[in-house]
């Protein structure tokens, strides 16, 4: 696959490893929240055409000492990792749950630093996702409970229950990254994403539900804001392929459940291609 060669290169740069740094392309990899860059495992193997950069998040694993974890801080640091260590300093940007939410956030802001982003689970919020994202407080204590207050084999059960696999070692990150301080910053900008924000995204955009436990109406929502786009100059939005998806069978973090058809789909994604079978587009 490549070597993979580890940079913490000042106290408040993310710590990420780096892939295949010879392939010409780069892609970053965002993970979901309370994970870290092990999310992406079982992913790795099926990218290894692409540079791929694997950052562990503010408040996350290898970079917990980097705060506050909000989403626009986290952007701010995923910004400076691409402009130093992508090619060209542009990436391809792919975000699972919180990590979507990020590159959405990268792509308002600075968008010169994206080429295309490919999200999932990062809708704008609503229905019971809406609730538990205001409540975090009963999040906090319904994922301790799980996680520290229970025996571990009742949360690996529950995730093999819908096909998740998780290592011994991630699920060891995911307990020590469950904070009060992280809840707290991660949901603000989430909460306030909304349609609009969709609409104002300037580069192509996939994103994806995993229909088993994402909310399918709120992609459906997503698709017709992609759909109705304009350009800065009124202009309407020019056809490059954006647009929303559903996975029937996946469940949220579905990278964890189908690693193969999740790298599938980047690839064709990135290389502007059809979308693997399971992609059914809205």
């Amino acid at each position: 696959m490549g070597s993979s060669s580890p940079a913490n290169s000042i106290a408040t740069s993310l710590s990420f490893t780096s892939w295949n740094d010879e392939k010409p392309i780069t892609i970053v990899l965002l993970h979901g929240g309370f994970t870290c860059r092990l999310e992406f495992a079982l992913v790795l193997p099926h990218l290894d055409d692409f540079h791929v950069l694997l950052p562990d998040l503010p408040l996350h694993s290898a970079s917990r000492h980097i705060k506050p974890g909000t989403t626009e801080n986290s952007a701010l640091h995923v910004a400076q990792l691409i402009r130093s260590h992508a090619h060209d300093g542009k990436a391809h940007v792919v975000g699972v749950s919180m990590g979507g939410y990020i590159g959405q956030c990268l792509a308002l802001d600075q968008p010169d630093v994206v080429l295309s982003l490919f999200v999932t689970g990062a809708a704008p919020l609503a229905g019971k996702r809406l609730f538990m994202a205001r409540w975090t407080r009963l999040t906090y204590y319904m994922m301790r409970i799980m996680m520290h207050w229970l025996p571990s084999w009742v949360f690996r059960y529950q995730a093999a229950s819908i096909g998740l696999m998780l290592s011994d070692e991630l699920v060891a990150e995911m307990r020590d990254n469950i904070t009060w301080e992280l809840m707290q910053d991660m949901f603000p900008w989430i909460l306030s994403f909304s349609l609009y924000d969709v609409h104002r995204l300037r580069v192509r955009v996939l994103s994806i539900a995993g229909a088993k436990d994402d909310d399918v109406p709120a992609i459906e929502r997503t698709a017709v804001a992609l759909r109705n786009r304009t350009r800065d100059d009124g202009e309407t939005w020019p056809e490059d392929g954006s647009g929303a998806v559903v996975l029937r069978e996946a469940t949220h973090g579905w990278d964890m459940q189908f690693p193969r058809l999740f790298a599938q789909g980047v690839r064709a994604w990135v290389h502007e291609e059809q979308l693997p079978k399971e992609f059914e587009r809205l």
